[in-house]
Formats: C-alpha cells, structure tokens, sequence
C-alpha cells in the first residue's frame, strides 16, 4: 500500500504567506481563508511594500498578481528571486495565457492561479508551494554543508526528478483549463492521464525520500507535547477534502484519553496522513473510515478502521515492505512506500503497529505510542462525525 493522494505538508507557525495584490478585497479573502488554515499571513498593496516583507520575513510562498500599477507581478518576481531563489513563487493572474505562464515559469514562478479561483485550488496551490519550499531548502543545505554522500546523491536526484515533472504538470494544467484554446474530449482524456501520472511521480519522489531520510535516522525532528486528540481531528479534516471521501464517512472517536505524548508533530500527521489515504481508497462508497484514540497503561494509541476490502493472509507478511503491492491493489494507484513509512516513524517514536484484517470486512492499523505522566481517564469522552459529501481536495 502506498499513498497517491495529493498530500498537504504539515504546515505550522513558521510557515509563512505573503500577498501581493493591489486589490484589498483579494488580499482579504486569501487572508482568511490562509489563516483558518493555520499559516502565517501578510499581504502588499504594491511591489515595493512587498519586497521589504519579503525580505524582512523570508516567506515560504509568495502569491503574487501580474498585473499591478508601479512594479508588476514580473518585475516583482524577479526582485524577489534575487534575493530568495528558493522562495514558491505563484503568480495570480486574470488573464491567464500559455505565454503568460511560460514566461513567469521562466522567470522563476512555481505555480499560478487565475482569477478568479476556489479556495480549495488556493489551499492546495500553497500547500504544494510549501512542499516545493521545504524541499529546495532542505537540498540547499545539503549542498552547501558537509553531508553524507548518500544524501547529496539524493537530494540531487529529487531536484532532477521534480523540477522537470513539476514543470510538466504546469504546463498540462494550462492546456486543461483552456488557456490554449479548445482541447477535443479524446485529447482532454489523454492530457488528464499524462497529467494524473506526473503527479503520482511527484508523489513516488515524494514518499521514497521521506522512507530513505526515514532510514538514516533523519526523518523525525525534536519530540515536543502532542496532543493526539488534536491530531486525529486535523487528519480527518484533511481526509474529508479527498474528491474519493464524498460517499463516506469520516469521524474520530476518543475511547481513553492519553493526554499528551512527546513527538514529531509532522511525523505523526504523515503517519495518519498515509494510514487515512490507503483507508479511503480502499473503502467502496457507502463505507466508513474511523480514526480512533485510546489509551492503556503503557500507551498511546492510534486506530485507523476501514470497511474496504481487506487484506489476505498471503498479503500480509509482506505490506510493510517497500514497493508491495497486494492482490487487491493492483488496480488502485499507489508508491508502495506509505506502509514503510507509517511503520518506521511508528518505531522511530519508539511505538510500534499491528495490523488486523477480515477479508470482505475491512482493516485496522493500530498504532502504539509512548507516552510519559499522563492520566488516563475512562469513558468515552468526545466523538466527532461528519458526512463527507461536498468536500473537495485542498
């Protein structure tokens, strides 16, 4: 099993958004709807106020609208390139051409949007914007420090992988949406597969460097207080914008209250993230998928439930395995990488997870957690439910 869903990164404080746009109402709505999502968000009337932000606050993404009075979104984006080449630079426009787009990639741009947009194309254009941040800072420092040759040589390899795949998914997007002129069904049929397998690529890149940091000890950061009540209804939000979660429904159920465990924050949303994306697309419409949190003596505990197909015994001993792909799978995207890394973050935690199975009745991940100090109290004591119908991927 692996994960093929288009995943957010976990973002937090430091994540940071900058808006430039002269029209105030644009700025109010990316404001708010950036906010509610968690991330830090300034905004620009101009180009020059929008450079001294960036450069006083080195944000992770820029939105940035071509057309503005004084410096334009161009002239902007090459200032702001020159001083913060690793920045995720979208340009938003509301008069979108291939040529307007091609030149902004050239010019540095990472992704763009068109007026006017829906805010679950603005989440998910930033969230990949972060991804893209994250990744080329971790290789710049890679690069320019005394790091092992094994993770030069990967980091290398990511850049070579994802620049050109994420450049070819740009350009697909502009075709799709029209921005070339009418594309016939049969065409539009074809562009959407080429486009659906660049980003299954983006994904497979994506997983096989988190399991390869993952197995040089590298992939978990300092544990903090993590309160796993927080994390389970983060992860089923998340999980609720799955275009394939609108037949199903999706809750947290807390049995036992564990309190608060020391770890890797983003570490665990991965872990929930791949356990609740494998649960989705295995489940037929109609099913169910629950994230449960328990507690015992010596545990923290996290359950991920599923009304899929479920798993057979042949199967079994080989689904945390790098690149398994099961008999029920074989027709389901996948890296085969998202079990491997549920399982080494799991361990790395010094937790572990068991696996129980029905065929025609589902599964259920169960993870196990340390946790220090924290009284556990009996009872059931919050439940969360939703219908998932209208929700769209952010």
């Amino acid at each position: 099993m692996g994960s093929s869903g288009e995943k957010g990164p976990r973002q937090g404080p430091s994540s940071k958004v900058l808006v430039v746009d002269d029209e105030e109402w644009m700025r109010d709505a990316c404001g708010q709807i950036l906010q509610a999502e968690g991330f830090e968000v300034m905004t620009a009337a101009d180009g020059q106020t929008g450079l001294e932000l960036a450069r006083q606050h080195l944000p992770d993404v820029v939105l940035i609208d071509l057309k503005m009075p004084g410096m334009n979104g161009m002239a902007y984006l090459e200032s702001v390139k020159a001083f913060d080449p690793d920045v995720a630079a979208v340009v938003i426009t509301g008069y979108a051409t291939l040529e307007v787009a091609v030149e902004a990639m050239k010019a540095g741009a990472y992704d763009f949007l068109s007026k006017p947009f829906k805010p679950v194309e603005l989440r998910r254009v930033v969230r990949r914007g972060i991804a893209h941040r994250s990744a080329a800072l971790r290789a710049s420092a890679i690069l320019s420090g005394n790091a092992p040759a094994s993770e030069l040589h990967l980091a290398m390899l990511a850049h070579r992988f994802k620049e050109p795949l994420a450049v070819q998914r740009q350009c697909l997007t502009v075709v799709l949406q029209g921005y070339v002129g009418d594309v016939t069904a049969r065409a539009k049929g074809m562009i959407e597969v080429a486009a659906q397998r660049a980003d299954q690529m983006m994904h497979f890149v994506d997983d096989w460097l988190t399991l390869c940091r993952l197995e040089q000890g590298k992939g978990i950061q300092e544990a903090k207080a993590v309160d796993l009540i927080e994390v389970a209804k983060a992860a089923v939000e998340r999980a609720r914008q799955d275009p394939l979660a609108s037949k199903l429904t999706i809750h947290s159920v807390v049995t036992r209250q564990p309190g608060t465990i020391d770890a890797d924050l983003s570490a665990l949303d991965e872990l929930l993230d791949n356990l609740l994306d494998n649960a989705v697309r295995y489940s037929q419409p109609g099913g169910a998928v629950t994230v449960e949190v328990d507690a015992s003596a010596d545990w923290a505990e996290l359950t991920v439930r599923d009304t899929g197909p479920g798993i057979g015994p042949e199967d079994m001993g080989h689904i945390f395995e790098p690149f398994y792909r099961g008999k029920m799978q074989k027709n389901i995207p996948g890296t085969g990488l998202g079990l491997p890394i549920v399982k080494k973050i799991a361990e790395a935690h010094g937790g572990r997870i068991e696996v129980q199975s029905t065929l025609g009745a589902g599964s259920a991940f169960r993870v196990f957690l340390p946790y220090k100090g924290t009284k556990i109290d009996d009872g059931v004591l919050g439940t969360e439910k939703a219908e998932t119908a209208g929700y769209g991927r952010s």
